[in-house]
């Protein structure tokens, strides 16, 4: 009986555009293709890389959907890829949560003894895998983390044809416990600052829908974005607002765009000031 199940993503549909990460994309695809080759065994050792991958930034950079793209890339056939949120597996009997996280570790074990690629997608994992030494952290925290990392660990001791792949994100980077991070080898910063080109082909297939007549200096764009610190989720959400404005007869022109623009609450900001307020409570020896 399985606990956890595979998660389908069509291959053909599951891939969304990320502009603004093409390298940083590259980079995660190109380290589960190592790490599924014949060069793993070895040269993993020489380099002392272990299969791991965690993404960290703000919320809405894009750090979900580059996993999922990569995951929409695997041969179900040949793969198995998990998503798992840790906080969902938090329970209020603090045995019980880490038998859950040791379950999700044996059923990712069970598939790769089968040769199968296993990919395991963990969403904000500062759910859970936060610092042990902060005072107000429960003893369920501290066990929680300290059965991760043994599970991870125990993973490493093991052969397969094809080693697992554990990836995983976070908002709080700061946060983590120091040896949580220490076992995630490849750490990518998801945090894309968008120029004008970049900003144009995000923006335009929505304008394109609000008015053929309306144009935007994308390089006034580029300088907004740099200034106010917004996430291409911040001008998603905002131009979701001038499409809003346009349905019901609001004038739309450049000027209310860019004033708007420029008034746009900023997730990376609001991101910033948490972690500083975290960053004064952690306490990592």
């Amino acid at each position: 009986m399985h606990l956890f199940d595979d998660k389908k993503i069509d291959s053909d549909h599951g891939h969304q555009e990320l502009i603004g990460l093409e390298q940083q994309e590259k980079l995660v695809n190109a380290f589960c293709e190592f790490v599924w080759s014949d060069k793993w065994s070895e040269q993993s050792k020489v380099l002392h890389f272990i299969p791991t991958i965690l993404l960290y930034g703000p919320p809405g950079t894009g750090k979900t959907t580059l996993l999922s793209n990569l995951a929409s890339g695997l041969e179900t056939s040949s793969s198995k890829y998990y998503r798992e949120s840790l906080d969902l597996l938090v329970h209020k009997d603090l045995g019980e949560t880490s038998k859950a996280i040791k379950s999700l570790f044996d059923e990712i074990k069970e598939q790769a003894f089968c040769g199968k690629k296993v990919f395991l997608q963990i969403d904000d994992v500062d759910s859970l895998l936060s610092s042990r030494y902060l005072s107000n952290e429960s003893s369920g925290v501290r066990r929680g983390v300290n059965t991760f990392l043994s599970q991870i660990d125990e993973l490493l001791l093991e052969t397969h044809d094809f080693t697992p792949v554990i990836a995983a994100t976070t908002n709080m980077f700061s946060h983590l416990d120091s040896a949580v991070k220490r076992r995630f080898s490849l750490k990518v910063e998801v945090n894309p600052v968008l120029n004008a080109k970049e900003a144009e082909a995000l923006i335009s297939p929505i304008l394109a829908i609000i008015s053929t007549d309306l144009t935007i200096d994308f390089q006034e764009i580029e300088l907004i974005v740099l200034e106010e610190m917004l996430t291409p989720n911040d001008l998603i959400l905002f131009m979701q607002n001038v499409f809003l404005q346009d349905l019901i007869g609001n004038d739309i022109c450049q000027k209310t765009v860019l004033e708007g623009l420029r008034n746009t609450e900023s997730s990376s900001s609001t991101f910033e000031q948490q972690r500083k307020s975290f960053s004064s409570l952690n306490k990592e020896v």
